[in-house]
């Protein structure tokens, strides 16, 4: 088996080990019915859009997050990177959702990154110069129902 091969199938089971811990792991209020096909979609999501971005020699780095927003609404998600790591960073959403917009901010809260096209895939790559904490805003700018779901996938090299 070629290293990229054996370098993609590592990041397949990282993205199911991960996947599966979120879905069995989470509280059942979060788990209904009616929700779990989103959640397997946006995890299904995360792993194809990666390899299609060009991120299939990056490993998982941090847990995928699976979340819902609904259209307008945006929220942080909290990380710590560390320098010298390459990191590409995947948003994707379900099938409802239209436009899914992310950046990347420093912990003074200076814009290191975004991608704000409009798209329901955003990627950003950054290489940072100081390891600490970062915060990844994500904006669910066009929703076709109540509520979307996202999920984030840090990748890094």
């Amino acid at each position: 088996m070629s290293h990229k091969a054996l370098n993609n199938k590592r990041i397949k089971n990282l993205i199911a080990s991960a996947l599966f811990a979120f879905i069995f792991l989470v509280p059942t209020v979060v788990r209904a019915e009616d929700d779990t096909e989103y959640i397997y979609q946006v995890g299904e999501q995360l792993e194809t859009k990666a390899f299609a971005l060009g991120l299939g020699n990056y490993t998982l780095t941090h847990e995928p997050t699976i979340d819902t927003l609904r259209e307008g609404r945006s929220q942080y998600i909290n990380i710590n990177l560390r320098a010298g790591i390459s990191y590409g960073i995947v948003g994707v959403c379900d099938s409802d959702c239209a436009d899914l917009d992310i950046a990347m901010t420093d912990e003074r809260g200076n814009l290191i990154a975004s991608d704000l096209e409009e798209d329901d895939i955003p990627a950003i790559t950054l290489n940072p110069d100081r390891s600490g904490n970062y915060r990844i805003w994500v904006n669910m700018a066009n929703c076709n129902s109540n509520t979307c779901y996202y999920g984030i996938g840090v990748f890094g090299r």
